[in-house]
């Protein structure tokens, strides 16, 4: 009986001992997957969020005005928090005149929200902006919703805007590859076809 007994005892301790060594694989074989996971994955925090700006680079690449290392080092800099932070700024400025117009007694509060709309499903179109925007006013003077009058003012409004815009990105963008200048990685002409390149921009918000 007592043997009986050991034999019982030892057959379950080989049982649980394969069981933990099964529980072992598997965990260990989840964590490489994961690990596979996270080396196969790309990280999506550095792309470049501005392919229009590294098109407009190329083609100084492509004609010799830089090289792709150059390319690069002007790229890094448009990549930084403060640009992003730059541009959601800028991208205020319809929206405070907008507001400027409302207060002025030259909009309604409606009239407004229907120009945000059209400003919002403009965005969606790239570089078709402007030319959606400029449809989008027609159709609210065609509806009645906007004046002739009123619509002038609108795209004296965004006439303002993109100037504003261009003045500033052209001082940020100085500011930025001035330091590639200095530290010899571009020459001055490089900078300003750089900065020609990049502004004005084919669409405007």
């Amino acid at each position: 009986m007592l043997k009986k007994n050991i034999k019982i005892i030892a057959a379950l301790a080989i049982l649980t001992s394969l069981n933990i060594n099964c529980i072992t694989v598997n965990a260990s074989s989840s964590k490489n997957v994961s690990t596979v996971n996270e080396i196969t994955t790309p990280s999506k925090s550095n792309d470049h969020k501005h392919l229009d700006y590294k098109s407009r680079l190329d083609e100084l690449v492509k004609n010799n005005v830089i090289t792709a290392q150059q390319e690069n080092a002007a790229l890094d800099l448009i990549k930084s928090n403060d640009f992003h932070k730059f541009m959601k700024k800028n991208h205020e400025c319809s929206k405070n005149k907008l507001d400027t117009l409302v207060e002025k007694g030259t909009l309604t509060k409606e009239q407004k929200s229907s120009i945000k709309k059209v400003i919002s499903s403009s965005k969606k179109q790239g570089k078709n902006f402007r030319s959606s925007i400029n449809n989008g006013l027609d159709g609210l003077v065609n509806n009645g919703t906007l004046t002739k009058k009123q619509k002038t003012e609108v795209e004296n409004l965004f006439r303002s805007c993109r100037k504003e815009r261009i003045d500033n990105l052209n001082a940020f963008f100085k500011q930025k590859f001035d330091t590639l200048v200095k530290n010899g990685t571009i020459t001055q002409q490089q900078e300003e076809a750089i900065i020609k390149s990049l502004i004005p921009f084919n669409h405007n918000s």
